[in-house]
């Protein structure tokens, strides 16, 4: 080895990826794909829902890093520069999900659905009252009634359904001679089109490659000649990407998740759905960047002062999350409109009232009193275990969104090994290609202007070094 080779091994940052480390991603795989395989054999609905409630909780993680990579770039913080690079790499795996949203795309408008005896019950009982409240009105009218049937319903004759049920109404709408039933999909059927939907998708992992890509290689080239200039570009870049974002972000929450009861209505579910992308984003950040620190990558170069900082911002957003979601509870339910209430009236039946109950306590006010005191945010042991938390949290908050559609709750823990494969696969993947990200670049922005100061290190300016005699 020459001195050269020397001189840099030492100021080089190590990067070592612990042995399990390397091998966790294809355990997972492959596991996954056995459970998943399985899957599709037991039960293929579930399966389906299951692959959405994984897609979505990994969409959601690369989704906050992209935005904490344009705060940054918008707002010049500096506490985030040393684990920047963690949150480019996150963001630059929502181009990659495409590979996952293409099997969803294409059993989209797929007629094999069923709905869940309790979505069943809850159509005849609201036929009924329905039923009733005509008769009831007619009497005081002093007209005559007659005896009469609610009624039928979808959950009596048991008819398969598409995926997104929309797409199934504008098929037999264009079938029947442009009639239809479907009054929520009508009044929506500008916006809720099979073509448009296929084009929105598209466009939606396009824009996010696009910006992504052009960030990161900024961020990259800046490691080699340490010009400012490459900061400069990125701001203007997350100047347009955080409408880019705000607008993709949006569409994909209420066309892919939103979507699957398009009778709904909540203008409050694209912010819902971003703020617990950054909440489950930061802490995940949070849990890398202190392994990284403790494996060697970034011993020297992430401080307390930034995982607090990053553990200030997620106690921010938990509150930010909890307001958001009573927000929108409190408006529908004050409010006490049909076309809005019985999404939560599906949600409130049997056991999935515990799992909603689940998500209130464990999602908000655990991590909000863990948190409170300052010293706990730089606590290893006490921050891995919310973090735990918080992912178990926010899986079931996907499921809580996508499930009841299919299932009471009971039915829905039965098969939960079914989802469990869908998050191995899709983790062990994603976790595969974040690795290569790591193994392939610098492990932090090592010359970008900020470094060292959140690093803590005072660099003396030539001004002052030569009014000094040095």
């Amino acid at each position: 080895m020459t001195a050269k080779k020397k001189a840099n091994s030492k100021t080089e940052p190590e990067r070592k990826i612990p042995a399990w480390a390397r091998k966790l991603p294809l355990v997972l795989i492959v596991l996954g794909a056995l459970l998943a395989i399985a899957g599709i054999a037991t039960d293929k609905v579930h399966f389906t829902h299951a692959w959405l409630v994984s897609f979505m909780f990994y969409l959601s993680i690369c989704l906050g890093g992209f935005f904490l990579v344009l705060l940054h770039y918008l707002l010049d913080t500096h506490w985030i520069v040393p684990i920047r690079r963690i949150a480019e790499h996150l963001s630059c795996l929502l181009p990659i999900l495409a590979v996952f949203f293409i099997p969803i795309a294409i059993w989209s408008g797929s007629e094999f659905v069923t709905v869940s005896d309790g979505a069943d019950k809850q159509a005849k009982a609201q036929n009924e009252k329905l039923a009733k409240a005509e008769e009831n009105a007619a009497e005081a009218h002093g007209e005559k009634v007659e005896a009469k049937a609610a009624a039928p319903n979808h959950g009596e004759e048991k008819k398969a359904r598409a995926f997104y049920a929309w797409m199934q109404s504008e098929s037999d709408y264009y079938k029947n001679g442009k009639t239809t039933h479907d009054h929520a999909w009508y009044a929506k059927k500008g916006y809720l089109s099979t073509g448009f939907w296929h084009i929105r998708w598209i466009a939606c992992f396009v824009l996010w490659g696009i910006f992504t890509w052009l960030i990161r290689k900024h961020s990259l080239a800046q490691d080699n000649d340490g010009a400012a200039k490459w900061s400069g570009y990125n701001r203007k870049l997350a100047a347009a990407g955080i409408f880019v974002f705000a607008t993709t972000l949006t569409v994909g929450a209420v066309d892919w998740m939103k979507g699957l009861e398009h009778q709904w209505f909540s203008t409050m579910y694209g912010v819902y759905y971003f703020a617990g992308s950054v909440w489950v984003s930061l802490i995940t950040i949070y849990v890398i960047a202190l392994m990284m620190k403790d494996y060697g990558p970034l011993k020297d170069v992430v401080q307390k002062k930034t995982l607090k900082d990053n553990a200030t911002l997620f106690f921010a957003f938990t509150v930010f999350y909890a307001y958001i979601h009573f927000s929108q509870y409190f408006l529908i339910w004050n409010a006490s409109i049909p076309e809005e209430t019985f999404w939560y009236v599906k949600r409130e039946q049997g056991p999935w009232w515990n799992v909603g109950m689940l998500i209130i306590f464990g999602h908000f006010f655990v991590p909000f009193l863990a948190l409170l005191r300052q010293d706990v945010k730089t606590k290893p042991e006490i921050m891995i275990t919310v973090a735990v938390l918080a992912w178990f949290l926010h899986f079931c908050d996907m499921s809580y969104n996508i499930m009841p559609l299919i299932h009471d709750s009971s039915d829905w823990m039965s098969h939960i090994w079914i989802d469990l494969g869908c998050m191995a696969f899709m983790g062990g993947c994603v976790s595969m290609v974040f690795l290569h990200f790591f193994k392939k670049n610098a492990p932090y922005p090592q010359k970008d202007p900020r470094i060292a100061e959140t690093m803590g290190v005072y660099v003396q300016l030539h001004s002052e070094a030569k009014a000094a005699g040095k």
